[in-house]
């Protein structure tokens, strides 16, 4: 697909949040949800393996919720306050495959190409077939993780 072809709009930013604002109705709750896998989570949330660093901006910055909480430096606040939060965590077993599957379709994996991707690979393969990576019975692969769920109210 071209880039030209089509738009992404990020919610957490304050023009995205301001059009939220705009088209919901008085007193409207604003409801957000992520699965969010260890690799993702923020740094101040215990993960079950180490997290590294590529650069990208992620859920695990935690800088989406800034924005919803100091609304862009408005005087006058868009969304009640403090924001509501709660997480539930879960493990899924997935394959070798599946899981490869599921990161091919992240951006930041997505754009490798050639010599990058390649190497990509062969580390993503290394780790899967580390000692410590957690299988069951049917070699499936523990992906551990939280759903987390946000809330707040237009004002």
């Amino acid at each position: 697909m071209p880039p030209d072809s089509y738009r992404t709009t990020r919610f957490a930013t304050p023009e995205s949040l301001k059009e939220i604002h705009r088209v919901l109705k008085p007193t409207a709750v604003l409801g957000l949800i992520w699965n969010i896998e260890d690799y993702n989570k923020p740094q101040h949330w215990e993960a079950s393996t180490p997290l590294g660093s590529d650069g990208q901006p992620r859920f695990r910055d935690f800088v989406w919720k800034d924005d919803v909480v100091l609304e862009g430096g408005r005087k006058m606040p868009l969304f009640s306050v403090p924001v509501g939060e709660e997480k539930v965590p879960f493990t899924t077993w997935l394959t070798p495959e599946a899981i490869w599957n599921r990161l091919r379709t992240l951006s930041q994996v997505a754009v490798l190409q050639g010599e990058a991707a390649g190497a990509f690979k062969a580390r993503f393969d290394a780790i899967l077939g580390g000692e410590s990576v957690e299988r069951n019975e049917r070699g499936e692969v523990a992906l551990h993780g939280v759903t987390y769920f946000a809330w707040t109210s237009r004002l």
